[in-house]
């Protein structure tokens, strides 16, 4: 396991690191907004069934983390009308969207769910660093299935010694996760509880967020 400071992460021996490991269906824990995230190229199943041996699920699909909105947007069918300049009040930040998924993304990949899960985290060097890689990253909590987060690194890598590459972001605060809010009901509605949920209701009213 191979352990990257998140400070270092933009270093062009790290970016060839963190790239080649992806290429190669491997899979990292990162740090976020919320909480640690354990992920590899969304894109390739091969990397979902990876995070789903370390992580012991197999059923429920993975959200995605993108770097910026035309990453987001290649991912989804579109956005809902009216919901584009209350969504950019609100990303990045600590909150999962539900769209119906566009042609890009394998239905496998969504596990029969037929909606996809983004989110845009409110943290710098990983937006960046999910930039240059060009591909979203799975985005699932650091945990083994039906377990709490892991927020400590030193705890994840002992959780987790098959982790390829590990990006230390240091210790976490508690969190309760990202609020995930389901854009393909009408009303749109929130359908877990986490971060910043009063912004999103004031998002579902109508308000600016």
């Amino acid at each position: 396991m191979i352990v990257i400071p998140l400070a270092d992460v933009l270093t062009v021996d790290n970016l060839r690191r963190i790239g080649d490991c992806l290429r190669g269906d491997g899979v990292i824990a990162y740090t976020t907004d919320t909480l640690y995230g354990l992920g590899g190229n969304f894109l390739s199943p091969a990397a979902h069934a990876a995070v789903d041996r370390l992580k012991g699920r197999g059923g429920a699909p993975y959200s995605a983390a993108v770097g910026d909105w035309p990453m987001l947007e290649s991912l989804v069918r579109g956005i809902p009308a009216g919901l584009r300049g209350r969504l950019q009040g609100l990303l990045p930040g600590k909150f999962t969207f539900l769209f119906a998924p566009g042609p890009a993304v394998d239905p496998a990949l969504l596990k029969g769910s037929g909606k996809i899960g983004v989110r845009m985290p409110g943290l710098k060097p990983l937006l960046d660093l999910i930039q240059r890689l060009g591909a979203p990253l799975v985005s699932t909590s650091a945990n083994r299935s039906g377990r709490p987060p892991l927020q400590d690194p030193a705890l994840i890598a002992r959780e987790f010694p098959g982790l390829d590459i590990l990006i230390d972001g240091g210790t976490l605060p508690s969190s309760q996760g990202s609020t995930v809010v389901d854009l393909t009901t009408a009303p749109p509605a929130i359908v877990r509880s986490g971060e910043d949920e009063p912004k999103a209701r004031i998002f579902l009213a109508g308000g600016r967020g």
